[in-house]
């Protein structure tokens, strides 16, 4: 997320009192985990897309599932959720950054964090080829 959409969460929670759309898939494949998790994407290394399978608990709560390059910037937003169903799930990246402009080949990291009521995070990494 970078600072400008940060900034704009902030000063909307502040002062509307509302929350933004989620982001990415609501709808599970399956009964939900016993706790959060991230798995390797496949394929890996990719072309054009990947999958990135993740599960959320049966309490669901906070989750956020981004890209980030080499250097640890932000390249894009797969899921992002205050109120996260329960279940497992499938992000699939299209080898974009935010502004849907195709990412040049490289390494890329994965993360999954999630709150509900306790902190995960998970990283996995990511090959996009030529």
């Amino acid at each position: 997320m970078n600072s400008k959409s940060l900034l704009l969460l902030l000063l909307c929670l502040a002062f509307f009192s509302c929350t933004p759309s989620p982001v990415g898939p609501l709808v599970s494949s399956g009964p939900p985990p016993a706790t959060f998790y991230l798995n390797q994407n496949y394929p890996n290394p990719f072309k054009d897309s990947t999958r990135v399978p993740y599960g959320v608990p049966l309490y669901g709560g906070f989750v956020s599932l981004q890209i980030f390059d080499k250097f640890y910037n932000p390249v894009r937003v797969l899921a992002y959720n205050f109120s996260s169903p329960s279940g497992p799930f499938e992000a699939i990246w299209d080898g974009r950054d935010a502004d849907y402009k195709k990412v040049p080949p490289g390494i890329y990291i994965i993360e999954l964090y999630g709150s509900s009521p306790n902190t995960f995070i998970s990283r996995i990494t990511a090959v996009k080829t030529k």
